[in-house]
């Protein structure tokens, strides 16, 4: 599937093959499963990090949706992956990861990955424009059913997603997100003001998980704030919580 974009590759059946050909040459990307037949153990990616410190790191995953799932998913973050190909994956879905890789080798910069969900397509643009303006990378869907056969859960910042506070399910789709977006910021939108029901209500939406509270209507330089902040609580609590399970 590579060879028909372009790229150059060379194939390791194994990690200590693989380790061997990166102690030998200089790559610009790595793609490897998470279990390897001589790595089960899920520091896969750890290891040809430390190998190669300044390597571009795709890591290929099974998928599912399980607590194995996710806490493989976490550690492959931590260790150093910066995409995610969840098998099986298309021709496309390959092509869109190395377009990326390229620009990231031309400009010699990562931009900021945001998901933009909302059933509003208009407040999708208006997300999309503003965070765009402020050199964000922005993906936006109406949902997240949508948004999950499209994003790479590694490749990814902040999600700005609208959230009903008067139900149940919006603190439960916060909840799911914190699940499957590991170390992801979540920006939750409301069209709430600012009674008293409304500010428990964001209680709520916080305590499952999301990190910045964003009453609607914003302006751009609003959500701007609050997509640079809610990135560093993210990433803060991420790494605390990888410290305190070590």
């Amino acid at each position: 599937m590579i060879s028909r974009t372009g790229w150059v590759t060379l194939i390791a059946l194994d990690l200590r093959s693989g380790l061997m050909s990166i102690a030998e040459q200089s790559f610009d990307l790595v793609i490897s499963d998470l279990m390897l037949p001589d790595s089960t153990d899920g520091r896969t990616i750890a290891k040809i990090r430390e190998a190669a410190p300044d390597v571009t790191i795709a890591a290929i995953s099974a998928g599912g949706g399980n607590n194995t799932a996710s806490s493989l998913l976490e550690c492959a973050k931590l260790d150093g992956a910066e995409f995610l190909l969840q098998k099986p994956f298309s021709q496309e879905r390959l092509e869109v990861l190395l377009t990326e890789v390229a620009d990231r080798l031309r400009s010699g910069q990562r931009r900021p990955h945001v998901l933009v969900l909302d059933p509003s397509r208009t407040l999708r643009r208006i997300c999309e424009t503003g965070l765009k303006d402020q050199d964000f990378r922005v993906t936006s869907e109406a949902n997240l059913l949508e948004a999950l056969n499209h994003i790479d859960v590694l490749d990814l910042d902040a999600v700005v997603t609208q959230v009903d506070i008067d139900s149940k399910n919006g603190q439960e789709l916060v909840t799911l997100m914190r699940e499957v977006f590991p170390g992801v910021a979540i920006i939750a939108l409301s069209d709430k003001g600012d009674s008293e029901v409304a500010r428990r209500a964001w209680l709520k939406t916080l305590e499952a998980g999301a990190d910045v509270a964003l009453p609607k209507p914003f302006a751009p330089d609003e959500l701007v704030r609050a997509v640079r902040s809610g990135m560093a609580l993210a990433a803060s609590a991420f790494l605390e919580a990888a410290r305190r399970s070590a």
